[in-house]
């Protein structure tokens, strides 16, 4: 009997050291997999900021019912910094995609019905600078620092691309320098897609942007990394 005893105690205790193994490798597991997507971003934001030009397509299939707002743009951001493209807006009810150049700190525009470009106040059409969209600390690559409850979601094809995608939420403060409708008192859902040698290829963003709406989503598409681009001012200005 006493044998039988000895026996089961022995049992209970081996039992009892691998559960607890097997929790503490369930969550050395988990902390690796958070430090790991920690350190996916940050090698994704460090070549962001240190490339020489990357193309930025910013869209959304959402169009207010009024109202004044940034619906996309599509073009060259430089570290100078600068960017030439176009930007995307809607005036009270229109939308219309505007040549804008900025560099220097000026940012030209060619809006309609004139015929040259000339220098603006971007937010006076609830814009900002798409320059500062290459900004360290404010511009697209801050998304990543601020990322909470990161967690690496599985992967995705795009083209010829396989990305490895990760999810998690950034305040609306940071969002609201990229897309200024944004609300800075909430959250707004984020993914993010790197491609195998660590660059940012996709963010999509997604929230309340616009009070007669609900949700609206945003895609960031990045390509083109690294190409010796110097953007200047337009020439025949108005």
């Amino acid at each position: 009997m006493k044998k039988q005893l000895r026996l089961v105690a022995v049992v209970m205790v081996v039992a009892g050291l691998v559960f607890i193994t097997g929790c503490g490798k369930a969550k050395t597991n988990k902390s690796d997999e958070l430090a790991q997507a920690k350190a996916a971003m940050a090698k994704a934001k460090k070549l962001f900021d240190e490339t020489k030009s990357v193309r930025l397509e910013l869209i959304t299939d959402s169009i207010p019912k009024s109202g004044t707002g940034v619906l996309g743009a599509d073009g060259v951001l430089t570290h100078q910094p600068a960017f030439d493209g176009k930007v995307k807006i809607q005036l009270g009810g229109l939308t219309a995609n505007i040549p804008v150049v900025s560099v220097d700190n000026l940012v030209y525009a060619q809006i309609p019905p004139f015929p040259k470009p000339a220098v603006i106040d971007p937010m006076e059409y609830g814009a900002p600078d798409p320059a500062s969209f290459i900004d360290p600390d404010t511009g697209i690559s801050s998304l990543l620092n601020e990322l909470t409850g990161l967690k690496k979601i599985g992967e995705k094809r795009q083209g010829k691309l396989v990305l490895t995608m990760y999810s998690g939420s950034v305040p609306g403060s940071k969002v609201k320098a990229i897309i200024p409708s944004a609300d800075e008192s909430t959250t707004y859902p984020t993914e993010i897609g790197i491609d195998k040698d660590g660059f940012i290829v996709t963010i999509k963003v997604t929230g309340q942007f616009f009070a007669d709406m609900g949700d609206v989503t945003y895609d960031m598409n990045l390509s083109d990394y690294g190409k010796p681009i110097t953007v200047k001012a337009p020439s025949g200005l108005s």
